[in-house]
């Protein structure tokens, strides 16, 4: 048995919250300073998500579009998320997480190819720092890992972030990735949205967590 000392933590982290649930402001201080222009902006992206998740889902249900994740319903978190970014930070999404890889300069249309399983939909533009939705749950996470470590040992300013849902925090990938990034101090975002997807496994059923 190993004689090396160990600590034990068990004091509580303490959540940093801007918005209650409710959208009622509980941290004014942590409020963004964003300007009358970049709020229409963000208004204008979240609109037109909606408008294009409704669209897409049509075509779907029409049989005139292959695979597509709808995303109703959070608009502001992948909006207001991909709007705090600079165009060379890197997006590695999971397949509900179209709308910020479109945000960070793929072309709408390649999105569309992509669900119609096109070879073109998967043709990234040079400069566009994203990678396509990874279909398997979680498995973005790793890929985020290659990509920050390589910021890391170049000393680029970068970030990468990864999406993924409670369904995707519950893989193996999503904790390796977490412990990854801690023990090498890498320049990544976890962005865990929890939506209760899961594809059809509710949250109360793969956690014992709040």
């Amino acid at each position: 048995m190993s004689k090396v000392p160990y600590e034990v933590y068990t004091e509580e982290v303490e959540a940093l919250s801007v918005l209650s649930p409710d959208g009622e402001i509980v941290n004014e201080a942590k409020m963004p300073k964003l300007t009358d222009d970049q709020l229409k902006e963000i208004m204008y992206r979240m609109v037109f998500t909606r408008t294009w998740d409704d669209r897409a889902v049509n075509l779907g249900r029409q049989g005139r579009l292959g695979f597509y994740a709808p995303v109703s319903g959070q608009e502001a978190t992948m909006v207001g998320s991909e709007f705090a970014l600079e165009k060379d930070d890197f997006i590695c999404p999971g397949y509900r997480d179209m709308p910020q890889i479109v945000w960070h300069g793929l072309p709408l249309y390649q999105a569309f190819l992509y669900s119609r399983g096109h070879q073109e939909g998967g043709r990234i533009p040079e400069g566009v720092n994203v990678l396509m939705p990874q279909i398997i749950i979680g498995a973005q996470i790793l890929h985020a890992m290659g990509i920050a470590m390589g910021y890391k040992l170049k000393k680029q300013k970068q970030v990468v972030i990864t999406y993924t849902g409670d369904g995707g925090s519950s893989e193996g990938d999503f904790y390796e990735g977490l412990n990854y990034a801690g023990r090498f101090k890498l320049p990544v975002i976890f962005f865990v949205q929890n939506n209760g997807y899961a594809i059809t496994t509710p949250f109360a059923k793969q956690t014992a967590s709040l």
